[in-house]
Parts: C-alpha cells; structure tokens; sequence
C-alpha cells in the first residue's frame, strides 16, 4: 500500500492488489454472517460488482473521487435505477468502513459519496378496487406458475408480506391456529419466524391450490419455487419474487395506466389501506404491518 506524492493526507491513495481486495471482501462477509441470508447474498452481489469494476477500472486507489467514478459506472454504464445504486453504494460504503476498521484505510473514502438521487415520485403508491380486479382476473390459474403467481399477490394484498418474509416462507409455517390459519413470518430485524399473520380465506384458498398441484410436498421446502432455468425448483428469492410481481403488474395492464410507479411495496401498501377500509385500528394495522 502506497499513498501517492501530492494526495491529500486524509484521502491517501491505497494501491491494493487483486487478491489483497479479494481476500478483505470474503473477510467482510465472513464478518456478515449474522446478518440474514437476504442480506448477505445482496452485499455478495454488489461488491462482486465492485470487484468487476476495480479489475476494469485498474485506478481505484479508495479516494472519493474513485467512488464518484463507481457511482458514474453504476448510473451510466450499468444503467442502475436510483434505488439500486443507493443499494450497490451502500455496500461500498460499509466495506470501505471495514477496511478503515482493519486498519488498511485511514478514512472511509464513500463516507462522502452519496448515492443516485431518487425520483421525486414517490413509488409507494397503492392500488384501486378496480386496479386489484383487473391484476386478479389476469392470475386466472391455467399452470402451476400462474398459481404460484396468483398466491404470491394475494399473500402481498391478503398478508401485507414483503418480498423478504414470502421468500424465507417454509411449507410448515403455513399453521392453523384454533379454528383460522396463520403464516408465521420473519419480520425486519428478526431472526426467527416469530409473527403469526391471520391468513384471509381466500387467500389460504389460492395457497391450497398451488400447493396441491405441486403434488406431494415435505413440511421444510419452500413454500415458493422457482421456475426459472437456472434455480428451477429452489427457493425463489427476493429478487426472484419482485420480478415475477412486476411482470405481473405490467402484464396485467394496469402499470401502463398509472402515472407514478407501482411496484410489489405497492401490493403491500394496499394491504394496510385495506385494513383501514375495513375497519381495523390503528393499532391493529401497525402489528399486521409489522411496524414498530
């Protein structure tokens, strides 16, 4: 590691090499293991990224102005929408702040590198009557993966379940309860599925249907599969289930006809207005949502 001649003291330029990168991010992540399997497997995709640029780049020497140039990589190159680059920077940040931690660098260089300026329209936006319908309607079950689909909606719209909690979701945590059935869901922040959501009964339907044209199916596998070429039959993941809503959404038509964005928080959204609509207290919302 050598700080070039002329560089500002506090942002010294850190020649790394290669494998000395390689070697501190798998000991950054190693330090992530307490972390959910979400998130590691997010910051395992960005800094893999990171990783690709620094190869490319051969310039990255942990100043602000080499994150600034990331950030353009990401923006212009990748083409990354404002959410996904605060993600990938985000990731940056916190392993340049190992790093200061290990004692490699002296400050933290994207500590002053903000990430992608977000639309000023706001994408949690909630659906009509007519608007939940007609997405419905479009999630007529003819396969197992329209029925897999038409559960996944309606755990969103029926559950108020985010990406995360249908993902990390195992058979047996569908549970009845008394005469009701319940999803016992790992809310943010938890490390056990500790939360039982009453199940509506036209939602229990559609995951009856779906479970059953699975044919017969241990209480551990995941409650959601992939069918996707390269993870069929796994668990679907985060990502896996927010790009199967979004299609939905547009395939449904109704994405086309809005102004701002909907997307699968908008699923959600809708579900705590849902509840409002019908009456529930305020009190009651904040634990279906799980907000604390």
């Amino acid at each position: 590691m050598v700080a070039e001649q002329g560089q500002r003291e506090d942002f010294p330029a850190i020649r790394l090499k290669l494998q000395q990168v390689l070697e501190y991010v798998n000991n950054f992540l190693s330090a992530m293991a307490q972390k959910s399997e979400a998130t590691q497997q997010t910051y395992k995709r960005t800094l893999r990224e990171f990783l690709y640029f620094f190869t490319r780049d051969r310039r990255f020497f942990f100043r602000p102005r080499d994150v600034v140039r990331y950030r353009t990589y990401l923006v212009r190159i990748k083409r990354l929408k404002p959410a996904s680059v605060a993600t990938y920077m985000t990731a940056l940040r916190r392993f340049c702040q190992f790093l200061v931690d290990q004692g490699v660098l002296v400050r933290n260089p994207a500590r002053r590198v903000p990430g992608a300026r977000r639309p000023q329209q706001h994408s949690r936006t909630f659906l009509t009557a007519a608007e939940i319908e007609r997405l419905l309607a479009s999630l007529e079950p003819s396969t197992l993966v329209d029925l897999r689909d038409r559960a996944l909606v309606l755990m969103m719209l029926g559950c108020a379940c985010s990406e995360r909690e249908l993902a990390v979701l195992d058979v047996a945590d569908i549970r009845k309860q008394g005469r009701h059935w319940v999803v016992y869901v790992q809310g943010k922040g938890r490390k056990a599925k500790d939360e039982a959501i009453p199940i509506p009964p036209k939602v229990y339907e559609a995951l009856q249907e779906y479970l059953k044209a699975r044919g017969e199916v241990a209480p551990k596998e995941p409650l959601f599969l992939s069918h996707s070429p390269r993870s069929r039959g796994q668990r679907m993941s985060t990502r896996g289930i927010r790009e199967v809503v979004n299609a939905r959404l547009r395939e449904s038509g109704i994405k086309g006809d809005r102004r701002l964005c909907l997307t699968p928080f908008s699923l959600r959204h809708t579900a705590g207005l849902l509840l409002a609509e019908g009456g529930a207290s305020v009190e009651e919302i904040m634990q279906r949502m799980r907000i604390r």
